[in-house]
């Protein structure tokens, strides 16, 4: 199936961030429920080492599993503008809503390149994309006020984020920052 030229999405999935803070948080735990207390007599030293370690793991691995399983969209771009979440770093940060920012307020997209090069050839990965806002565009709605974003917990396909704007909205430049364009 032909994707639409006036949409995109991209949901939350496991990235490699994502994979390691589960990764911690799942070993953490594991460590946290087969603790074999020492003969130190402190009870409260002995119960509570296991229950910290496992509370420190389930804090550091529910956020980004949570933002995966639920499948939240992180960036949209469609006909009417676009979308961009924030990564749940947080099980409170999980109640954000996304940001909503229309077609005719957008003066350019800056996409900001990963510092390390990949291989000869291969296409350097982005990690963070800036949406700027035209002079005397309106004040954001009520949400986060950022308008840049780490790429974090999904992916960003160039070629079809500028396959929509041309589509949807051709006055909207798309500059790779890494290229210096």
């Amino acid at each position: 199936m032909v994707p639409d030229p006036g949409c995109y999405e991209e949901r939350y999935r496991l990235t490699g961030g994502i994979t390691l803070r589960l990764a911690v948080g799942l070993l953490t735990l594991g460590l946290g429920l087969r603790w074999q207390s020492p003969s130190i007599t402190a009870a409260a030293l002995i119960l509570a080492v296991p229950v910290v370690l496992s509370m420190l793991g389930i804090v550091v691995a529910m956020p980004g599993l949570i933002a995966v399983t639920r499948r939240r969209p992180a960036f949209r771009a469609d006909y009417a503008g676009i979308t961009l979440a924030d990564m749940p770093t947080s099980l409170a940060a999980l109640r954000n809503r996304a940001m909503f920012i229309p077609w005719g307020e957008i003066d350019r997209i800056v996409l900001y390149p990963a510092s390390a090069p990949p291989g000869p050839g291969a296409a350097v990965p982005v990690h963070g994309i800036a949406v700027q806002r035209r002079a005397g565009a309106s004040a954001p709605a009520p949400g986060p006020a950022r308008t840049a974003r780490k790429i974090s917990g999904w992916r960003l396909d160039r070629e079809r984020l500028t396959a929509v704007a041309a589509a949807v909205a051709p006055a909207v430049r798309i500059i790779d920052a890494g290229c210096g364009a």
